[in-house]
């Protein structure tokens, strides 16, 4: 019985160890590399396998619980991306009210699309959707996946530009025929620049210059590489080699998507960098708060969700549900933020929208 403590302590330490190289990786982000993506990935999944240690190490041995109680407490450090408790300011009045906007990022997933839409019930939901977005009450529309097609229900151009969304950036290639598929920003503010790129497909960013009263903010809208996990093919598999098979192909998959993403960030990086104008970066990032470009970004701007943000703040409203990969960061010394909420009763999509109200200093 004593060897098997042993063991067990002896694992644990080693555990102990590669927790805190993760809560390294997490507050200095040295590295883009995939290794380090999935370390740090790995995060929560560590932090619950020490808060289950206490309570194990309390009834084998009470005084080796320290490290577990230790190592838990530690994680403490990354609170405020993962929870908040906080709320938003009172809405400013008179004048300085014209000097605030709000920002609304939702992927939303080509408005159904790909669904059974051609039923009563799915057009239904794409019209409801579409009302959902135009009467949400936001200035700003950072769209992943927006889809557009002409004289149909997908007509959404249209239908928003009715809601007052009268200006526009799309990505260079505007329309293939009647219809366009990729990331867009409507506002009802003039946007009197606009630059894009795309990495691949409907991935991309854009930058649009828009203009609120006297001031000027540059909106960076993107939606990074796409991993496309298929995690419900991994959980339904009922024999192990398939699991082993789709495993394998999960791990390949999060692997090429730290890579790509990783190099798309360099080209963000270097658009927050040279922006003359203060700076919101939004969008669907693909990245977990204990990301490398989460980390990074952290670094030179704030985070909308852990400044005004209110509990998890989950986005995503698919496998494994529990992650917040739509984000909002802002230039702090140019920008207030006075609330950010996430609307995870709207399940149109496979993302729910969140929205940021932000004030010019």
């Amino acid at each position: 019985m004593k060897g098997i403590k042993k063991l067990l302590w002896f694992l644990y330490q080693c555990f102990a160890c590669y927790t805190l190289l993760i809560y390294i990786l997490i507050l200095w982000v040295p590295s883009d590399g995939w290794v380090a993506g999935f370390m740090m990935m790995s995060f929560p999944a560590v932090v619950l396998v020490h808060l289950i240690s206490i309570p194990a190490w309390l009834v084998v041995e009470r005084k080796r619980a320290i490290l577990p109680l230790i190592m838990f407490v530690a994680a403490g450090l990354f609170l405020s991306r993962t929870y908040q408790f906080g709320g938003s300011d009172d809405a400013p009045e008179g004048n300085e009210g014209k000097r605030k906007f709000s920002v609304m990022s939702y992927n939303v997933h080509v408005f159904q699309k790909f669904s059974e839409w051609q039923s009563e019930k799915g057009r239904k939901e794409i019209r409801e959707m579409k009302a959902w977005v135009g009467d949400s009450g936001a200035d700003v529309l950072c769209l992943p996946e927006y889809y557009d097609e002409d004289e149909t229900i997908f007509d959404i151009g249209n239908y928003l530009a009715k809601k007052g969304y009268k200006h526009t950036a799309h990505f260079y290639r505007r329309k293939y025929g009647k219809s366009y598929w990729g990331l867009a920003i409507l506002s009802k503010y003039p946007i009197v620049a606009s630059h894009d790129t795309i990495f691949v497909a409907q991935n991309g960013m854009i930058q649009a210059d828009i203009k609120v009263g006297q001031d000027t903010v540059r909106v960076i809208g993107l939606h990074l590489y796409s991993m496309t996990l298929g995690l419900s093919k991994l959980v339904h598999q009922k024999e192990m080699d398939g699991v082993k098979a789709e495993g394998r192909i999960t791990l390949r998959k999060m692997k090429n998507g730290f890579t790509q993403r990783a190099e798309e960030f360099t080209v963000l990086q270097d658009w927050v960098e040279k922006s003359p104008y203060p700076v919101l970066v939004c969008g669907d990032f693909n990245e977990v708060p204990y990301s490398y470009i989460y980390g990074k970004l952290r670094k030179s701007l704030k985070n909308s969700f852990e400044e005004k943000g209110h509990g998890f703040g989950f986005s995503y409203n698919h496998l494994p549900y529990f992650i917040r990969i739509d984000h909002q960061f802002y230039d702090d010394s140019k920008l207030s933020a006075l609330d950010f909420r996430t609307f995870s009763k709207i399940k149109y999509s496979d993302h729910y929208p969140v929205m940021g109200t932000y004030r010019f200093k």
